[in-house]
């Protein structure tokens, strides 16, 4: 049998999906395959979360975008060495405890992997799947530059899509002015991952114009254009607020955010770890905070002292 005799079907046999059905975020969040991409740091996973808080609370709207569908359970595919951890701290308190389902994802490269994770998810029947991100769950020896690796990402990924469980994809847009810097194919992988989309995000932070959440949408009224802001609730952790912001309107300010030697000194403090010297503490906790030793060293020696087994803050000096 050929292809159109096996799959082909007419017109009448298509079911009809109206426009409200067709996002879980008007214009925005598809009810099939969407993705979410931007520069390394530019808040992706910052704006995973805020989609999800959003849909799992049932909230009115999300950046100005009426939130069509609310969602009892969301599934998040993380890649990234603690980003189960960060997760937490993004959305632990927002939501209730056991609307979010957190598994590791480690393509080995096997061929039943990825329809494992379809029949896994087609029993859990959760509201929306998200994989964060596209990059860390390639299989061993895959380039996402290459098309053959992209087409065969989105080939893995649709049968959960055509599953009826809408389906995020969190990845990066590539460096520079070559393929991918447009809307339409802005993700690392260019026109194959934005072809198997229903709708492309692409989250953009520049210095100048700040924060801007751009789309190219299937079946959207429009393609946004428009400048966000993102903060932290008023709660403990990293909860993410996102807004539209509106030109004209004052807002509102919201406290500085504690400067990240303070909030590791306390974090110090707190843990006791067992180095016992300022260059141990400074190799140990620089990953953690994305800074270098040499740097994070001075901040330590400044405010940290090892007396009596334990790590105590220096007293503050008179000017």
């Amino acid at each position: 049998m050929g292809a159109i005799k096996d799959k082909g079907r007419q017109l009448h046999q298509i079911e009809h999906v109206p426009y409200e059905d067709a996002f879980l975020i008007g214009d925005l969040l598809s009810t099939r395959i969407t993705t979410l991409s931007g520069e390394p740091k530019a808040g992706k996973t910052l704006f995973a979360a805020g989609m999800g808080i959003a849909l799992i609370n049932g909230e009115k709207e999300f950046i100005g975008q009426p939130v069509r569908r609310k969602l009892d359970h969301i599934v998040f595919g993380l890649t990234d060495d603690g980003a189960p951890e960060e997760l937490r701290e993004r959305m632990h308190g927002a939501v209730p405890g056991d609307s979010v389902t957190i598994f590791p994802v480690e393509d080995p490269g096997h061929s039943g992997y990825w329809p494992g994770i379809r029949d896994d998810l087609i029993d859990m029947k959760p509201g929306l799947f998200v994989l964060d991100n596209i990059l860390g769950a390639l299989a061993p020896g895959e380039d996402i530059s290459s098309p053959v690796t992209a087409q065969r990402i989105m080939r893995s990924l649709k049968p959960i899509s055509e599953a009826g469980i809408p389906t995020l994809l969190v990845t990066h847009t590539p460096k520079g002015n070559a393929e991918g810097m447009s809307t339409a194919s802005s993700p690392i992988g260019g026109r194959a991952i934005a072809a198997g989309s229903r709708a492309v995000i692409t989250l953009r932070n520049s210095g100048k114009q700040g924060r801007r959440v751009q789309t190219a949408i299937n079946r959207g009224t429009e393609d946004l254009n428009v400048p966000v802001t993102v903060s932290c609730a008023a709660t403990d952790g990293e909860i993410p607020v996102w807004e539209r912001d509106t030109p004209g309107l004052k807002t509102v300010s919201l406290p500085k955010p504690t400067p990240w030697d303070e909030a590791l000194i306390a974090r110090i403090l707190e843990e006791q770890p067992r180095e016992t010297t300022i260059k141990a503490l400074a190799g140990k906790y620089a990953p953690a905070v994305d800074k270098r030793p040499e740097t994070v060293r001075p901040k330590l020696s400044a405010a940290l002292a090892h007396i009596d087994g334990i790590w105590v803050r220096k007293p503050a000096t008179a000017a």
